[in-house]
């Protein structure tokens, strides 16, 4: 090995170099024809040169390796404050070392080389192509394109080689930089649109658990953990309509009573913005990342649950800042509409005890339609849910059913509680119960959907009934569910004038009539029903009437 050495002043380097620039660097040089190898500082190899083919074999054989090794060694054990100099292996064949560093610290070399047409006739070139088990020429005709350097343009070479090394890995650092820039600008977005989507979800009170869903949806999409989770204590004077309840968005690998006992009862003292991690659950470590984030959730200075995020995923394993901030954004979130919705459902059911109140007491005017309405709502609403409705619309079935006779109390009572057959006049007087009802309760906002159940319960299939003659699917569907529920109460209950049907009996009357009177998909679903809760309000309702009559 010749000692040919280039000097330089001070050390050149490619300092803080990353594992993309470097290969960049490298890819750069076989561009050029120089083939390329990392070495550490005590000469191991650490990565192979890239070409292909003969070349490939020739650079990789134990010859060139050793070479390579050697110099880097040397320069390895040279002083650390000048650059290390060219090195020509063997006449026409230069080494070009180019310094890798890491916080200023040299850790080892890329070892560029540099071939010119003098070296593919040297016998250390013949000998390496036997070594490796090579026809010369070939190789030689291979490698003849890239043999174009001498002395003094490989040392011109090295400073534009680190020179490049340098430019690449600014532009990696920038590009780091953009990059990291980007992800924050990305998380301000996911945390404004994750926020504003909570905000606008808020403004439907009716469906709290659709609400609190959503949200564990949305976290979890927005958030790298594999998933999320909302769990609530029992107490519905903080709670709510969501009191007891467990909500999971993705697989929720750990048992949710264990969860809630887990994350119950933080201090009201607790600051925020620290976060509550499990790293254990029932003494056991957690599976996957090994944390569970905790974020308590807040109403009237009481804990009414918690938002959990679990198992985390992608490059930081670890609870972020941004993390914890979004979570505990998102539970303030879910404070406020807890509060809202437990004032709401206040509201209805203050409403809907009202309207109970008000149509129990036209059905105390008979004692033999005690509760009718309350059974008809329920009928209504049980076959609502057989036919397919959500539980939404099948609730304002249920208070159609409650209120379909409110109408009767403009009717007067001698024509209610007749008890022997109704002249054509009284039974005229009667007919006009739906469209009364219609005009009490037109008026009120929270009952308009409800309005063509009230007006057209008493509209036949077939187009023979009243107030307006219609028929088939022109009867809206929630007439025709309280049709069949009303007459199948009616056909159930005693009466002044006839004692109650038999169930089969009355179940007949039903299928005898589909078609006709009723709808017939509605005839076949309903006779499905299971009448067990009914039956247990007849008698309920049964015994009450008893015991008025007797007062």
């Amino acid at each position: 090995m010749s000692d040919q050495r280039t000097t330089q002043s001070t050390p050149i380097a490619i300092r803080d170099a990353h594992a993309p620039s470097i290969e960049a660097l490298r890819e750069r040089c076989l561009g050029l024809g120089l083939a390329t190898w990392r070495c550490d500082n005590l000469g191991a190899i650490l990565s192979e040169p890239l070409d292909t083919g003969p070349v490939g074999l020739l650079l990789g054989s134990s010859t060139f390796t050793r070479l390579v090794r050697d110099a880097a060694r040397a320069w390895g054990e040279g002083t650390r404050d000048r650059a290390p100099g060219i090195v020509e292996l063997f006449p026409g064949c230069w080494a070009i070392p180019l310094a890798e560093q890491r916080r200023r610290e040299r850790v080892g070399f890329i070892v560029a080389l540099a071939f010119g047409e003098r070296a593919l006739h040297e016998e250390f070139f013949l000998a390496a192509c036997r070594t490796a088990h090579l026809d010369a020429q070939a190789t030689r005709r291979s490698l003849l394109p890239r043999a174009r350097y001498d002395a003094a343009s490989a040392a011109a070479l090295r400073d534009v080689l680190l020179w490049m090394g340098g430019d690449l890995n600014r532009i990696e650092e920038h590009s780091k930089t953009v990059s990291g820039f980007t992800r924050q600008l990305t998380d301000c977005f996911e945390t404004i649109d994750l926020l504003y989507t909570l905000g606008r979800s808020m403004n439907d009170l009716t469906q709290p658990s659709q609400f609190i869903q959503r949200m564990c949806d949305r976290l979890r999409s927005t958030l790298p953990f594999n998933w999320i989770a909302a769990t609530f204590n029992s107490r519905s004077d903080v709670a709510g309509p969501v009191a007891g309840r467990f909500f999971g968005s993705g697989e929720v690998d750990l048992d949710p009573d264990a969860l809630a006992a887990a994350s119950a009862n933080i201090p009201a003292d607790h600051e925020p913005h620290v976060p509550l991690i499990l790293t254990e659950l029932d003494g056991r470590s957690l599976p996957g990342s090994g944390q569970v984030l905790v974020q308590p959730i807040w109403r009237g200075g009481e804990q009414a649950g918690a938002l959990l995020a679990g198992d985390k995923h992608g490059d930081d394993p670890q609870v972020s800042s941004y993390d914890i901030q979004l979570l505990e954004a998102a539970s303030g979130y879910v404070g406020a509409f807890l509060d809202n919705a437990v004032l709401y459902a206040d509201q209805q059911a203050l409403f809907l005890g009202t309207l109970e109140a008000l149509t129990a007491s036209i059905d105390a005017k008979d004692r033999y339609t005690c509760g009718h309405s309350r059974r008809v709502a329920h009928l209504s609403h049980r076959l609502a849910l057989a036919i397919g409705m959500n539980e939404e619309d099948a609730d304002r079935v249920r208070i159609a059913g409650l209120v379909h006779d409110v109408g009767k109390i403009g009717v007067p009572e001698a024509v209610l509680t007749k008890t022997g057959r109704l002249t054509d006049e009284e039974f005229e007087a009667i007919k006009q119960h739906p469209e009364i009802g219609h005009r009490i309760l037109k008026d009120i906002p929270l009952l308009a959907d409800v309005l063509p159940g009230v007006l057209h319960h008493h509209e036949r299939y077939d187009g023979k009934g009243y107030p307006h003659g219609l028929a088939g699917e022109a009867i809206p569907v929630m007439a025709r569910i309280i049709a069949l529920a009303d007459t199948f109460d009616a056909m159930s209950s005693s009466r002044s004038y006839r004692a109650a049907m038999p169930r089969q009996q009355v179940l007949a009357e039903v299928a005898r009539c589909a078609g006709a009177q009723f709808d017939p998909a509605l005839s076949r679903a309903f006779i499905g029903l299971d009448f067990a809760e009914y039956d247990r309000m007849v008698l309920e309702d049964v015994s009450a009437g008893v015991r008025r009559v007797a007062a």
